[in-house]
């Protein structure tokens, strides 16, 4: 159970305390002494009731306000001491590598490091978006970053991947940069002759008197 839950269940468990002395003041067991009271005296004891019940209720608001503080300050322990043991793996890499001067040593090492932090990321529902050269660019989930014409590649798809996106559940992180194909040079180069010869049949035709 996470902190969050038990912060929860303790305003819960409150509640029902508070519930529970609301219905000791509307079905008091102790009517027959009630009835004994004076008018005056039965007011005042329900003005007590009602002092003590909204003191209770303040003390509750109070406790909530300050676990919901409390948890959102700390919330990101759990991930944070995930990433110290990444922490203390990258530097066990670096003092191998200058172990053993070798930069292969080097290179697993910092394998080892990432996908442990992949693990982390998977842990806490943080998935890699899936963006493949190719595929069709979309601009929920890609940022183009740059547009190539190319020969091997359609227009608006994907040439080049620039950096991963990822996202957390169903929420983008960050979206995948990618460069994007805008299709093959030769039509980029019909078009620009496309459109001089129009301006030059334009440009041919006699002007109308008005």
């Amino acid at each position: 159970m996470t902190e969050e839950n038990e912060n929860l269940d303790e305003v819960l468990q409150d509640e029902s305390q508070l519930e529970e002395l609301l219905e000791e003041a509307a079905n008091s067991d102790e009517q027959e002494v009630v009835d004994e009271l004076t008018p005056e005296q039965q007011i005042a004891e329900l003005q007590d009731k009602n002092v003590r019940l909204l003191a209770e209720m303040d003390n509750v608001r109070k406790r909530a306000m300050r676990d919901a503080s409390e948890s959102r300050k700390y919330a990101a322990m759990p991930l944070i001491t995930d990433l110290l043991s990444m922490t203390d793996n990258l530097q066990r890499a670096l003092d191998a590598a200058d172990a053993a001067d070798s930069v292969e040593s080097l290179k697993n090492g910092v394998d080892m490091v990432l996908q442990g932090i992949v693990q982390i990321f998977q842990k806490y529902s943080c998935q890699p978006i899936p963006t493949e050269v190719g595929q069709a660019f979309d601009m929920n989930l890609h940022e183009a970053v740059g547009m190539q014409p190319s020969e091997d590649h359609p227009a608006n798809s994907i040439m080049m991947v620039a950096s991963q996106g990822y996202e957390l559940h169903d929420r983008v992180l960050r979206p995948s940069q990618v460069i994007v194909s805008s299709g093959s040079p030769q039509s980029d180069s019909d078009s620009i002759d496309a459109e001089s010869a129009d301006h030059t049949v334009a440009a041919d035709q006699p002007a109308t008197e008005e």
